[in-house]
């Protein structure tokens, strides 16, 4: 179940965000690719793929459109370890960023136009299977609740949805080099209608002699004589989001097998000696240990597989794992610092058993892997979607199928393409891509980017020195490849190129870039100073310490150790404003170069109107944010003026501080102790 799936919003079925889909997406096992595929849609997730269809229920980020962020905000302070201290957070990073909506009104002549224009170029297929025989606690992308008695009509109206499409020059115009079959759970078909499912598939398609034929699922249900079915139909590579190998951690999850009938089936599976089997691992677990970490790449490779992708786990607020962690019925997941360690274990670990790395998250030990279908969605293959809630893109236009499945049935009753969320990628989409391939394939070669995108070497050139400096990047003739702590990164590598391309794009005319460039060009050594005077004594106040320094007061923040700061994703805000609600009195600083305005009160309640946050009730804090010019939020806490304190500070575009909001101090001025807890669980919650 490695199909690209999607760090934070999602597309449907993104991965895990173990790491890094090349699409941010993450998946609904955590990482970047998992369980999930990037290619579902309406899925709850931030992370999408490309291709997902859920960006309408990802809150609104179809189309993400944040103001691009400054290249600062993604150095590495000396001094920090670069597996586990690198950055607060993981980024969210789609290679479509930047896309643009397409007008409704003019959304069903621009599909048509795509539909009707051939391809030069071979693509890949999704085929999204919207159900699941049950919900899994890490799981974000749940649907509907598998029935047996809708496959017949399902498969009916996915294969009348490719015979359709499959005469259009779109499609018929060019071979089709992979497909996968993800979901939802695809093996919970029945194996007639599975293998029917598969026939129609290569009936319609145009499919190359070799093309590889994924079809994504799990064991519960599976069985040999159902993967029999589906190899006499056509299927050449099978992947099981097995996620962990132990029966203690899996039961905690949701899965079904145990150790032992799960390893007899794979085993068989593989003893057929028909197909490539793959599987997903998922690290940072609720009950995961070191032990059961090992144990599990131990079982990998007793197994046979001819692969494995690893994935770290995201917990989605408010999802059925985060409920059960916060009720204390299942210990609380890995922090983010010992999924990077957990990580590099299982790398190692792998390698050593001979596997070899040949992305970011995916190992391969036989020669017959190839994983076509997501090499091809990072290098930003065309992607022709096919199921409810499938999402493809072609041409320069991104669409997804509508998931609901009644919805759907009176969009193609009315003649009417099912289709919704139509968005033009942005002109540098292929500089996007070369940057998510290349730091994906463990390699990225700027000059071959700037000349996709001019300016982009130079631009981002005081990065690459800071990464390379940082232990995240070497030096390998005309490429930087990423060691194991950049490759863990992957998303914060990816966002911060991004933003050399922003840069790149937007000379240094107005104001506010003049700042930012002057940021950029402040010595190397006065940088190197304040991290080394913050690092020996993380007191005094910010804003000057970064005005004599040259650089941003967000920037000398990311300069603060560790162990005194750690950033929350900024899409977060609201939630974090919310958590904050129920804390009782605390003090709400906003502090320029003109004045520090203090007001001590219980931060109301907030809702999101006319452009702003609006904070409204019986409390003298109040007002209006513009909560979209926040790019980062941080939890502070170190010594200021010789006493210690806890804060959480907004920062906008400029890299300035939106406001603060410290802990409140009691009358023998320590901080309220409830209040720490709240702020150090709060923490721990965001960053992991």
């Amino acid at each position: 179940m490695e199909a690209s799936k999607t760090t934070r919003t999602t597309n449907g079925h993104g991965h895990p965000t173990g790491t890094g889909h090349p699409h941010g997406m993450a998946h609904p096992h955590g990482g970047q690719h998992g369980g999930g595929h990037p290619h579902a849609a309406g899925q709850p997730h931030a992370a999408g793929h490309p291709h997902g269809g859920g960006h309408a229920s990802a809150g609104g980020r179809d189309h993400p459109s944040s103001a691009p962020r400054p290249v600062e905000d993604f150095l590495v302070p000396a001094g920090r370890d670069p597996l586990t201290e690198a950055f607060g957070g993981r980024e969210f990073a789609p290679p479509w960023r930047g896309s643009v909506p397409v007008d409704p009104d003019e959304a069903e002549a621009v599909l048509a136009r795509v539909f009707e224009t051939p391809r030069d170029e071979p693509a890949i297929a999704y085929v999204h299977v919207p159900y699941c025989q049950n919900h899994c606690l890490f799981c974000g992308f749940f649907q509907n609740v598998w029935r047996p008695e809708v496959a017949e009509a399902f498969v009916d109206d996915v294969i009348a949805e490719v015979a359709d499409r499959g005469t259009t020059p779109l499609v018929a115009s060019a071979p089709v080099a992979a497909v996968y079959i993800g979901g939802g759970t695809p093996t919970a078909l029945p194996a007639s209608a599975l293998a029917r499912l598969v026939e129609g598939l290569r009936e319609h398609l145009p499919l190359t002699a070799d093309c590889e034929i994924t079809l994504e699922g799990r064991a519960y249900d599976f069985g040999l004589a159902k993967a029999e079915a589906a190899l006499d139909a056509g299927v050449n590579r099978i992947s099981l989001g097995v996620q962990s190998f132990d029966t203690g951690v899996r039961r905690r999850l949701g899965r079904k097998l145990p150790y032992e009938e799960l390893t007899a089936f794979i085993r068989e599976l593989v003893g057929l000696g028909r197909a490539r089997v793959v599987c997903d691992l998922i690290y940072g677990l609720p009950g995961q240990t070191d032990e059961t970490w090992a144990r599990d790449l131990d079982t990998v490779e007793t197994l046979g597989l001819d692969g494995v992708t690893l994935y770290a786990l995201n917990i989605w607020r408010g999802g059925p794992l985060f409920r059960a962690i916060e009720a204390g019925k299942l210990p609380a997941a890995s922090p983010i610092g010992r999924q990077a360690q957990t990580y590099a274990a299982g790398i190692a670990g792998l390698t050593e058993r001979g596997f070899r790395q040949v992305s970011q998250s995916h190992l391969v030990r036989s020669t017959h892997e190839r994983n076509v279908y997501n090499a091809g969605i990072k290098r930003g293959m065309p992607c022709l979607p096919f199921g409810p809630g499938a999402g493809g893109q072609a041409h320069g236009v991104r669409w997804r199928n509508v998931m609901e499945i009644e919805r759907r049935r009176a969009l193609q009753a009315e003649g009417r393409r099912p289709v919704e969320g139509l968005s033009r990628m942005p002109a540098r989409y292929a500089a996007q891509a070369a940057i998510t391939s290349g730091l994906e394939s463990g390699g990225i070669d700027p000059a071959a980017v700037d000349r996709l995108a001019p300016g982009f070497a130079a631009a981002a050139a005081p990065l690459l020195r800071n990464w390379s400096e940082a232990g995240l990047v070497v030096a390998d003739g005309d490429l930087l490849r990423t060691t194991p702590a950049g490759a863990f990164w992957i998303t914060n590598l990816t966002s911060g190129l991004y933003a050399a391309l922003d840069r790149a794009e937007q000379p240094s005319t107005s104001s506010k870039e003049h700042r930012m460039t002057d940021t950029l060009a402040a010595p190397s050594d006065a940088r190197e100073k304040l991290a080394a005077q913050l690092a020996a004594n993380p007191d005094g106040i910010i804003e000057v310490l970064a005005r004599q320094h040259g650089v941003s007061t967000l920037d000398a923040t990311r300069m603060l150790p560790a162990a005194n700061c750690t950033f929350a994703p900024a899409d977060t805000f609201a939630d974090v404003m919310g958590e904050l609600t129920s804390w009782g009195p605390m003090l709400f600083i906003v502090h320029t170069p003109s004045i520090v305005l203090e007001c001590e009160g219980a931060i109301p309640r907030g809702e999101f109107g006319r452009g702003y946050f609006n904070l409204h009730g019986d409390s003298p804090i109040g007002g209006h944010i513009k909560a979209d010019r926040c790019t980062a939020i941080a939890f502070v806490r170190r010594p200021f003026m010789g006493r210690e304190s806890c804060s959480i500070q907004f920062f906008d575009q400029d890299g300035e501080a939106m406001f603060k909001i410290f802990v409140r101090r009691m009358p023998d001025r320590n901080m309220e102790p409830e209040q720490v807890a709240k702020f150090e669980a709060l923490k721990t919650r965001l960053a992991a």
